[in-house]
């Protein structure tokens, strides 16, 4: 019998993900969501889609889902055709918000609802509240901002910590951002306050990398790369242990430094696509060719480090006209990805989400370069490596980049180390996450960033590609979230992951 679980925060489903592919030592699934609860209606229709995916999958019938994913029938069709298994998704999948009087109340029915159903023993919950109130980022944007020390988001681990107290899982797995180490509420250090108030509620709290309970924060943190995972991503996780279980934390994750996933390791594969001219000048393919060259002429070339003017040349020599803008869905071009292949293949579904995005010609002059510069030298530029014809000239950058408040807004991702963190500023635009082949010159597509949280090829993203972005970025990756299911399935049945 599967070990239900209750995922709260659930964003687009990266922590269920990870949970419901986790695997025993007879390759048998060991956990079964019961029930998702998440706001975002976009991240919510997500979620729905694959909870469907799941119970498809397990009938061995995907072909109507990827008759969807091609476009070939609407999703009222796929719900209509899938019949009760598209009910028994929307069960599982719950849109509401958690601290919303109008909704607790649901919320809690549905849990109970949910758990009768499963007929199971104990319970997991996994998720983790916003990060917003926490991210270091966000505070020293809101530095000023009169109305930060009243958000709610600092308090909403408080519905986390009421859903424990009552439906008493045995474990708990909470995530978050490393800010919240350094966070305060109301003069309080919010991550003592946390681990105070869950302890109360009678469980111990660990950090994954040993097995006793700790006071110190840094414990917590765990970083994907070290992982399998092909990011430099740093996030919380805290282990709850209902205290009257006497179940033993140890032993826990240790980090794999002999295995490293790069950047080219898992996107090198997808089809070649180029970008899209937001403004003036048409978006043909020898149109944007042109506009991109255009801005590099032979004195300006000139002028720069040999070494990055060689290859500036050398990739504008290459520029292909006939690359296509991507697509919803697009066909395999090559074998795929070197690394993780057989996690990311569930489903012969071919590329979804693979749309490239339109940038301004000014930002695409800067992309060539970046990339250029990122091959030679292995690093992404800063606004100090570059011509003064390619700096922004947005109003909070001016000419003196040490007064820019992020000095290295764009960033161009080096195909030979795992990329930087894939976060939901990623929606707004892709100056961060610049892709390394230069002869694209573009930034990420929403599958490539997926890949590179390790969601799988199947995975299909809803709603507006700005919402697409936002989902991915907000997301625990699913790679990491199976080697914690393991973790907690190895502490549950007392044999190591």
């Amino acid at each position: 019998m599967l070990i239900p679980v209750i995922d709260l925060f659930a964003g687009p489903g990266g922590l269920n993900e990870g949970f419901n592919r986790t695997r025993d030592v007879r390759g048998r699934r060991v956990f079964g969501t019961v029930i998702s609860v998440e706001c975002d209606p976009f991240a919510h229709r997500t979620l729905e889609l694959r909870a469907l995916f799941r119970k498809l999958a397990e009938r061995g019938d995907l072909d109507d889902y990827l008759r969807y994913t091609r476009g070939e029938i609407t999703r009222d069709e796929l719900m209509r055709r899938a019949g009760d298994l598209a009910q028994s998704a929307a069960e599982e999948a719950m849109q509401a918000r958690l601290g919303d009087p109008a909704h607790d109340r649901e919320i809690e029915a549905r849990i109970r609802r949910a758990l009768r159903r499963a007929g199971s023993g104990e319970c997991v919950l996994i998720g983790g509240p916003p990060c917003q109130a926490y991210s270091l980022v966000g505070r020293a944007r809101r530095r000023n901002d009169a109305t930060f020390a009243e958000d709610h988001k600092h308090v909403l681990y408080r519905e986390y910590l009421r859903i424990v107290g009552l439906f008493r899982p045995a474990v708990f797995l909470m995530e978050n951002v490393p800010g919240l180490l350094s966070a305060k509420f109301q003069g309080a250090g919010t991550f003592d306050m946390i681990c105070a108030d869950l302890r109360s509620a009678g469980y111990t709290v660990h950090a994954l990398g040993d097995g006793a309970e700790s006071d110190d924060p840094r414990r917590f943190v765990v970083r994907a790369d070290e992982h399998g995972v092909p990011q430099s991503r740093a996030r919380i996780f805290l282990l709850g242990l209902r205290a009257d279980l006497k179940l033993a934390a140890a032993p826990l994750m240790r980090p794999d430094p002999g295995v490293i996933h790069t950047v080219a390791d898992v996107v090198s594969d997808l089809p070649a696509i180029r970008s899209r001219l937001s403004k003036g000048g048409g978006d043909s393919g020898p149109a944007w060719a042109a506009e991109i060259a255009r801005a590099f002429t032979p004195r300006r070339i000139a002028a720069m480090e040999p070494v990055v003017a060689g290859r500036l040349a050398h990739e504008l020599s290459g520029l292909r006209t006939d690359l296509p803008l991507g697509a919803p869905h697009m066909e395999r071009a090559r074998g795929g990805p070197r690394a993780l292949r057989e996690w990311y293949e569930d489903a012969p579904c071919g590329v979804l989400n693979h749309n490239s995005r339109g940038h301004m010609a000014s930002d695409l002059h800067r992309y060539m370069y970046w990339a250029a510069y990122g091959a030679v030298h292995h690093r992404s530029p800063t606004l100090h490596d570059v011509p003064a014809f390619l700096l922004p000239e947005h109003a909070n950058v001016g000419r003196d980049p040490d007064t820019m408040p992020f000095g290295d807004r764009f960033r161009v991702q080096l195909g030979k180390r795992p990329s930087t963190t894939v976060v939901s500023h990623i929606a707004k635009d892709g100056h961060y996450y610049i892709h390394p082949s230069a002869r694209q010159c573009r930034s990420l597509s929403v599958r490539e960033a997926a890949r590179l949280q390790t969601f799988p090829d199947s995975y299909l993203f809803e709603g507006p590609i700005t919402e697409q972005y936002k989902q991915v970025g907000n997301a625990v990756p699913p790679w990491l979230a199976s080697r914690l299911g393991a973790l907690v399935h190895g502490i549950l049945t007392g044999r190591a992951p």
